[in-house]
């Protein structure tokens, strides 16, 4: 069975955990090392239990634990090719592949989703084994139906809902930082990632991780309500007909399978 553990996600730092029988594999490795490997092993998983690690792109939230991590363990890496030799300069002991395209990690099969993000590239991915798919698409400012149909099949969806228009809006951050996260290459709001769940009504999607939460532009209670709004219009229920889960910054967040 597919499983997906959302380890650590905001703006501080980002890892999850997708298992597929004896497959486990991180997805960005953007958070302390020592909190991971704790993480880990309340999973009963050691760093060689790894198969290998996916990197959506090069922002340190993302990527900021892999050089210590492959002083310990040599795991491989896959990341967009735009970003291979970045990372092969952080990566002491790792072999870095790179994806330009579908491709396969033992018995899970990976495709990929082009983000709109301020990076060298940024990629979505969805995984795949027996006939069951779980994607995460995360750092993206914008989405047009390509993101539809890339998250249609999935049982379970990991999605950005990073920010609250109004308290971007009349928050604390400069200017110029609010309009880079609000703009189409920033990350999408709570109303964007409703908009592409009520889309997916219908679909296969019945588990929602809201992941990548700005801790001062967002709130828990905020983006699970926008969603459970969106969805009380549209006559599903929550806890019913899906199920609604929040990703936290600091804590380990429940498996999904």
């Amino acid at each position: 069975m597919l499983k997906i553990t959302p380890l650590f996600s905001g703006s501080h730092g980002n890892c999850s955990l997708i298992q597929f029988e004896n497959t486990n594999i991180l997805l960005d490795l953007g958070y302390s090392y020592k909190k991971i490997l704790s993480a880990l092993r309340d999973k009963n998983l050691s760093p060689q239990d790894i198969t290998a690690i996916v990197v959506t792109h090069e922002h340190d939230d993302h990527i900021c634990a892999l050089p210590f991590w492959t002083k310990i363990c040599p795991t491989k890496i896959y990341a967009p090719k735009q970003i291979a030799d970045y990372l092969r300069q952080r990566a002491y002991l790792s072999e870095v592949v790179e994806v330009d395209g579908t491709f396969a990690i033992d018995d899970v099969m990976v495709d990929v989703y082009q983000c709109s993000h301020d990076s060298q590239a940024c990629c979505g991915y969805r995984f795949t084994a027996k006939n069951e798919s779980i994607a995460s698409v995360t750092d993206t400012g914008s989405f047009t139906s390509d993101l539809i149909d890339f998250l249609r099949p999935c049982k379970t969806v990991q999605l950005e809902s990073n920010h609250d228009v109004t308290m971007l809006a009349n928050g604390k951050y400069p200017y110029p930082l609010k309009r880079r996260i609000a703009s189409p290459y920033g990350h999408l709001s709570n109303d964007q990632c409703a908009s592409v769940l009520q889309q997916l009504i219908g679909s296969n999607v019945k588990n929602v991780v809201l992941a990548h939460l700005s801790e001062n532009n967002n709130t828990n209670e905020i983006a699970f309500a926008t969603v459970t709004q969106m969805y009380a219009k549209n006559n599903v229920t929550e806890g019913k007909d899906v199920y609604i889960y929040v990703a936290r910054q600091h804590q380990v967040g429940e498996t999904i399978d």
